[in-house]
């Protein structure tokens, strides 16, 4: 079920809701190799009159099941937009759907979690990748990983 809001209610002062999306009413859709939603999307949100828009502000968050980029290694990562603000017009390019007094606000969140997700995701941001790769890419830099040396080490030792 999407969330959606009664702009009518509105015009007594701002509302506040909070509760789940399921994945499926923002992101049947979603296809990602690398990402997937492994839990209904959460979110605490004030909705409020804007002259003749909506201002909606408010935080999500949702849990990702990802696959990292360099090693496969599969990982649960938590997406957080703490100050998520929109603006919902109803008019032009960018209006939300509205079906008399109901406005729908889930293309709204689905547009600030699409942008949140990662490109590449990496279970460390110092994933080597693979191991067997990750070693013959060292011998071919002559840089045992051991050793602690930086993997520009080889850079710094070219005299040019």
């Amino acid at each position: 079920m999407p969330l959606t809001v009664n702009v009518r209610l509105l015009e007594s002062g701002p509302t506040r809701i909070a509760g789940e999306l399921a994945v499926d009413d923002f992101a049947a859709d979603f296809t990602d190799p690398l990402v997937r939603f492994v839990s209904p999307m959460s979110y605490d949100i004030e909705v409020q009159r804007n002259g003749p828009d909506l201002a909606v502000t408010g935080k999500l968050s949702i849990t990702l099941g990802c696959t990292c980029a360099r090693c496969l290694k599969e990982f649960r990562s938590e997406l957080g937009i703490p100050r998520f603000a929109a603006l919902a017009t109803f008019t032009g390019e960018e209006a939300v759907p509205k079906d008399g007094d109901i406005a729908d606000l889930t293309p709204l969140l689905r547009e600030d979690i699409f942008l949140g997700l990662p490109a590449n995701p990496l279970c460390r941001p110092d994933c080597r990748g693979l191991a067997r790769k990750a070693k013959a890419r060292d011998s071919h830099l002559g840089v045992q990983p051991s050793d602690g040396s930086s993997p520009w080490g080889a850079l710094d030792r070219l005299k040019l």
